[in-house]
């Protein structure tokens, strides 16, 4: 797989729909269900492009490019730097499979919620996704959310031997 850089206006543009989408929260009195829905979609977002290959690594790495990269970059007017590239997260085999039971279990909450709940874990997911190839993000990550990931596929692993 090719490595994907953020740009500039796509962390831009990831920041400003997570701001818009938390004040919304905000105002709305903060309701339990929107938080799940943005911090779900955030979490498989992040650990998504914390993947160092498979689909899960791949759909980010395109939304990243394809589109969050795109349209921070026209909303800042010009092509914009890059950042640096992430280093790896250290998510293992079973920390994978602890990330796809994740998604697979965010794709099953925006199924079954309303619109509202799921313009929440989309926003999340591309967020996510897009903070997860931002650098530092992406090693405090790997110094907190990664090992406890680790952890997580380990006693699912466990569970099911």
């Amino acid at each position: 797989m090719t490595s994907i850089q953020l740009s500039v206006g796509g962390l831009a543009l990831a920041l400003a729909l997570l701001l818009a989408t938390a004040l919304r929260w905000w105002r709305r009195g903060f309701p339990l269900p929107d938080a799940f829905a943005l911090v779900g979609g955030l979490l498989s977002g992040l650990l998504s492009a914390l993947c160092s290959g498979g689909l899960l690594g791949l759909a980010a790495h395109l939304l990243v490019g394809q589109a969050t990269n795109p349209l921070g970059d026209k909303v800042l007017g010009s092509d914009t730097q890059l950042l640096a590239h992430p280093g790896p997260a250290g998510l293992t085999g079973p920390g994978g499979v602890a990330t796809v039971l994740l998604a697979a279990a965010t794709a099953l909450a925006w199924r079954c919620c309303d619109a509202r709940l799921r313009a929440q874990i989309g926003t999340g997911a591309l967020s996510g996704s897009a903070l997860g190839l931002a650098a530092g993000l992406s090693g405090l990550a790997a110094a907190t959310l990664v090992p406890a990931i680790n952890h997580l596929g380990d006693q699912v692993l466990a569970a099911l031997h």
